[in-house]
């Protein structure tokens, strides 16, 4: 985990003096502190400025970036891993001499080689920046599935670029007016913020002196690797399930690459089992945290995972939070809720990310050296981990697939969207266009490419850099998803019905209870609703001095009042009410936050230190 932040300009580079530049920089850079704690490097010549802030992993001692090239014509920066950078490194022994040890220097030799074909070849997770000084170009680029982020701005003559929002707001030209329209759509591009972008996953940016229209590039695109019905093929599901679990294993190996201690959260359900089962073959003493809660407790999560952590002799810590108190424990106050936006990038507000975070913070002051940590994201969306859940059972798979049809003929059919003036969201589902001949699911896979942006990918990314630990995903390694998409339709009754193929794949190292055990995806736990409510009782008088009182709310005092005054944690009406309330004041936050460009909380506000504790006695 790390972060950069820079500006470009072909034209009116001198219009900020090297004083003033270097402090633009420092400001952007003080907004990734908490991505990159370790180090911190400026480049600054016309017409490029760049700060990179380091979260040292691999090559504690030498991975200092930016790495340049041998004659210092050409650098790069890397926020995330190249996992097979050894790999690729031996490709080009007798070619370059690599300075590092770092996986980031690969990128660098690799584009000196092929240009942005280099993207091709790398197995990771990474935003990059990379400034070839010969050619006065800029190459800016996504992971294929956006598991790491890099916003945008184009003003005139200069772009804007940063690993979050924040470190663009930080610069005096960014743009400032939220666009909260974009909340009523399902959007990989959106920040929220009019003219900047968020750079989507697959994509890459080529910016020079010459460059007026800036229009990403795709080198990725899921479609490509999917099958028809007439695809013949030989192969049985067994050998689909074989050669899966060796690509999962790999992939989990793979993300065991560090210089620094590993962890895992392990939920109880299969997909973060499977991960530590099969991490505890080639990683010594894997500690493993779980959140240990009343809804934790009532599905059986907590208690698979300790018998899970017995089984297989992992260090087990179930970290306490108790509903009523947990408010108390933090001193959650409208600091707090503003903290929350501004480390989400976004004007929202999701209680699964306080207690995420929370979980990351206590792993962090337990093992104040531990940078890394494991997580189960991405195996339902596309191995058919939502085609029978235990809350809404499906009979067969072709039940499942007539059920898919029909949320998307509904969702198409919608012709008015909720407006957002009355305080609620509703995300339009819908992509504009399939290839032809996509079967129900296959359509349902490359949505969810663009769900994991939008949501997963991005709210697991701000909750772990919080706490300035790096969040790896080996259920995402691209070449996982991508056998899914090509395993042809008439496999995927017998493969993806009741997520068959990782249940199999996981059976060889884990109980047949545990593997077939199911999991809910229904609502919130109860417990999250009066928690909301809890929160709205404890910081609404504060939120109304600050923001109604100073005329600095988007909505009309009568309608945040209104919805304040039917709030409640019980009935129907009263818990729309306390959404819009909730949704109303996130946005109004994130509005002055776009004003102000300034964080609203000191850096170390709820970082490290606490206040939880473990309870085994349960």
């Amino acid at each position: 985990m790390c972060g950069f932040a820079g500006f470009i300009d072909f034209q009116n580079y001198q219009q900020h003096k090297q004083p003033d530049r270097l402090e633009i920089l420092s400001q952007m850079g003080e907004q990734l502190s908490r991505r990159g704690p370790d180090e911190e490097q400026c480049f600054d010549s016309d017409p490029l400025s760049l700060i990179f802030r380091r979260l040292s992993i691999v090559d504690l001692a030498g991975g200092q970036q930016p790495i340049w090239n041998e004659d210092k014509t050409m650098f790069v920066a890397v926020n995330g891993e190249i996992y097979n950078h050894l790999e690729l490194r031996s490709k080009l022994r007798g070619k370059h001499q690599f300075r590092t040890h770092s996986d980031a220097e690969i990128v660098l030799h690799l584009y000196e080689e092929v240009g942005p074909d280099a993207l091709h070849l790398l197995n990771g997770m990474f935003a990059i920046a990379l400034w070839d000084a010969r050619r006065q170009q800029l190459f800016l680029a996504r992971d294929r599935l956006g598991i790491k982020p890099l916003y945008y701005a184009q003003i005139g003559s200069q772009l804007i670029f940063g690993s979050t929002l924040t470190s663009l707001l930080a610069h005096p030209n960014a743009p400032r007016h939220p666009q909260f329209q974009d909340l009523t759509n399902l959007s990989v591009t959106t920040s929220y913020v009019r003219q900047i972008h968020r750079l989507p996953g697959g994509h890459y940016l080529l910016y020079d002196a010459n460059t007026t229209n800036l229009t990403p590039q795709c080198y990725w695109n899921l479609e490509n690797y999917l099958v028809t019905e007439s695809t013949l093929d030989s192969r049985q599901p067994q050998d689909y399930i074989r050669e899966y679990r060796d690509l999962f294993v790999d992939s989990v190996k793979k993300r065991l690459m560090s210089d620094v201690p590993v962890g895992a959260f392990l939920s109880g359900g299969l997909d973060s089992g499977a991960i530590v089962a099969v991490a505890n073959q080639f990683h010594d003493q894997l500690h493993c945290f779980s959140i240990l809660a009343d809804y934790t407790k009532e599905n059986g999560d907590i208690q698979e995972a300790r018998q899970l952590c017995e089984r297989l002799n992992l260090p087990f810590h179930p970290v306490y939070f108790d509903s009523e108190k947990l408010l108390d424990q933090i001193h959650f106050s409208l600091d707090t809720f503003e903290y929350f936006i501004w480390i989400m990038d976004a004007p929202k507000f999701y209680l699964e990310s306080l207690f995420k975070q929370e979980l990351h913070r206590y792993a962090k002051t337990l093992f104040p050296d531990l940078k890394v940590m494991l997580l189960g994201q991405g195996s339902d969306e596309f191995a058919g981990g939502y085609s029978n859940p235990e809350d809404n059972s499906t009979s067969d798979w072709h039940n499942y697939i007539q059920q898919l049809t029909e949320e998307e003929q509904q969702i198409s059919q919608a012709k008015q969207l909720t407006s957002l003036k009355d305080g609620s969201y509703l995300f339009d589902r819908t992509l504009k266009s399939y290839p032809p001949g996509c079967t129900p699911f296959q359509k349902h896979m490359l949505r969810e490419v663009y769900y994991l942006q939008d949501f997963n990918l991005w709210h697991e990314d701000r909750n772990s850099m919080s706490q300035s630990i790096e969040a790896r995903v080996p259920f995402l390694d691209h070449r996982l998803v991508e056998y899914l998409a090509a395993v042809p339709p008439q496999h995927h009754a017998a493969l993806f019905w009741n997520k068959t193929i990782v249940r199999e794949m996981a059976g060889q190292w884990l109980p047949h209870d545990f593997v077939y055990r199911k999991k809910s995806f229904g609502t919130s736990p109860p417990q999250w609703t009066r928690m909301h409510y809890r929160i709205v009782q404890r910081i609404f008088p504060q939120f109304r001095e600050k923001y109604l009182a100073n005329s600095r709310s988007l909505f009309s005092d009568d309608q945040i009042l209104g919805w304040f005054n039917q709030a409640n944690g019980s009935s129907m009406n009263g818990i729309q009410a306390l959404d819009k309330l909730l949704n109303a004041m996130a946005m109004t936050v994130f509005k002055d936050l776009c004003k102000t460009g300034k964080p609203p909380t000191p850096m170390d506000y709820l970082y490290g230190r606490s206040p939880l504790k473990t309870l085994h006695d349960f």
